[in-house]
């Protein structure tokens, strides 16, 4: 499938084929006066949260014009995408007024599962939708001209100070798209102007719109329009996409968008603008500054688990009764790759408790050097002086990092072993029409009596058939962000050999 190449319009014209929704938006607007002494800088008809018995009046938001939505997934619509993003941050479609200032709505789409790649990218400008094909373009089967390509877009959207980027808890699909292609250099910098639409609508609204709610029910209350979810939790690995599929996607990108303008003409003093963008950007997403729904959730957790650890009778504290043994526990993967080099403290439990920081886990110490999650296998290596040789040995090759492990020889059971054959990371599983793999491997080294090191993920060499008492063959996918840290001298980088012994 190649890139729809389309002309360029003003952001008037582009904005004409929405004018007849918009004109419906005033049928959402409440009348309810403005009594709180924060809400005096805000439009006294603001949205407020419509009763159930209104929500089936709502229309459906209308679909963006298909001539409007723009399929990438080769060099020249990456090129195309990215001068269209750059475009904003200069002449064209700055705008002299606060209340209309650069904006792009982002949003990522994944097929359901643990360990599946992000899949799709929108970018949406107020006139067009870009829907970025990162299983054609991101994975580095796809060539060095691809990943340049979509390494340059990526930057563009993410780096810029000119243009507010608009999404719904964004900042996780990042995470998400950082640990699928890992690879990319966009990586290596923090994401710039990231407006969480849920926070400005709240700091907006008059009526202090709630923050537990959906993409779909906030598009209701601030638009008046409803959103199709129906496509939400489809397979966005499988090409081509349906006609569903892609439209669902790009209203979902231009929904942000729409929410981010009638946010901003709730604000009565176009003055306050720039303030009240600076200050949601600062807040980032509510789990952050206004954690409402996850503190409640977080709260009620710690209370039943106070009440489960008394069940023991009189008091006394029942050390089991509140944890998730370990190997039913879910490892959380994807959070835990911005500690890759990081050194842990509190031993093996200290892995532990960054791969789950909210469930209690109960682990065994049964001398194996794995923890077996129902996800992953974290596998646990004490090195020596550079001089010793052990079971596990390092090498070099075209930049990449690669580890001979002998798992027996250290203590593992074979199922441990076979787990690491197994592993796979993120970033390849796109190009598998199967299951996606539940077999993540984890690395975490240490010079004894030092800590534990964070290593990042093991990925099993593809051609390796050996199994049993073999040894395993892995590439360390993180080895970039391993190298940057200050430990990989001493724990990785002084016992290099030459090739696998």
């Amino acid at each position: 499938m190649r890139a729809s190449v389309l002309p360029r319009a003003s952001p008037n014209a582009a904005r004409a084929p929405f004018a007849r929704a918009d004109a419906r938006l005033q049928s959402a607007r409440s009348r309810r006066p403005v009594r709180s002494a924060r809400a005096r800088a805000v439009a006294s008809d603001a949205p407020a949260q419509p009763s159930s018995g209104r929500l089936k009046s709502f229309a459906t938001l209308p679909n963006v014009p298909a001539e409007r939505v723009r399929w990438v997934d080769d060099v020249e619509g990456l090129r195309a995408a990215t001068d269209a993003v750059r475009a904003l941050g200069g002449s064209g479609e700055a705008s002299t007024s606060a209340r209309a200032p650069p904006c792009i709505g982002l949003d990522a789409e994944w097929r359901p599962g643990d360990n599946t790649p992000v899949a799709l990218l929108q970018i949406a400008t107020r006139g067009e939708v870009f829907l970025v094909d990162l299983l054609a373009t991101a994975p580095r089967s796809a060539g060095e001209a691809l990943n340049d390509a979509t390494d340059e877009l990526l930057q563009a959207v993410l780096w810029s100070e000119d243009v507010y980027k608009l999404g719904f808890s964004f900042a996780y699909d990042i995470k998400r798209m950082k640990a699928s292609y890992s690879h990319l250099k966009v990586w290596s910098e923090r994401s710039k102007n990231l407006v969480d639409v849920k926070q400005l609508a709240f700091a907006s609204s008059p009526s202090k719109m709630s923050l537990r709610c959906g993409l779909a029910v906030l598009t209701r209350q601030v638009t008046g329009f409803t959103l199709d979810k129906k496509e939400q939790c489809s397979d966005w690995g499988k090409r081509p996409l349906t006609e569903g599929q892609i439209a669902y996607a790009a209203a979902d990108g231009h929904s942000l968008c729409l929410i981010f303008d009638k946010c901003l003409e709730m604000i009565l003093d176009e003055a306050e603008i720039p303030r009240v963008l600076r200050e949601v950007i600062d807040l980032g997403e509510p789990l952050r500054g206004l954690p409402r729904t996850v503190k409640k959730i977080r709260v009620k957790a710690q209370k039943n688990a106070k009440k489960a650890a008394k069940r023991g009778g009189q008091g006394k504290m029942c050390q089991f009764a509140r944890e998730t043994p370990i190997e039913k526990a879910t490892a959380d993967v994807v959070n835990s790759l911005d500690s890759v080099g990081m050194t842990l403290s509190g031993g093996r439990k200290g892995a532990v408790e960054l791969l789950s920081p909210d469930v209690p886990i109960r682990s065994k110490n049964d001398g194996r050097n794995v923890d077996t999650w129902a996800n992953a296998v974290s596998v646990f290596i004490s090195v020596g002086k550079p001089q010793t040789k052990g079971p596990t040995s390092f090498w070099e090759k075209d930049g990449e990092l690669y580890m001979k492990w002998d798992g027996r020889s250290a203590g593992a059971l074979e199922d441990d072993v076979e787990r690491v054959r197994r592993s796979k990371s993120a970033e390849f599983t796109g190009e598998s029409s199967g299951p996606a793999s539940t077999d993540n491997a984890l690395l975490f080294m240490r010079r004894p009596p030092g800590q534990f090191v964070f290593c990042g993920r093991l990925e099993a060499l593809k051609g390796d058939d050996s199994s049993g008492e073999s040894p395993v063959l892995t590439r360390l996918a993180d080895a970039e962000r391993l190298r940057a840290s200050d430990t990989y001298f001493q724990l990785i980088g002084c016992r290099l050999s030459e090739r696998a012994e």
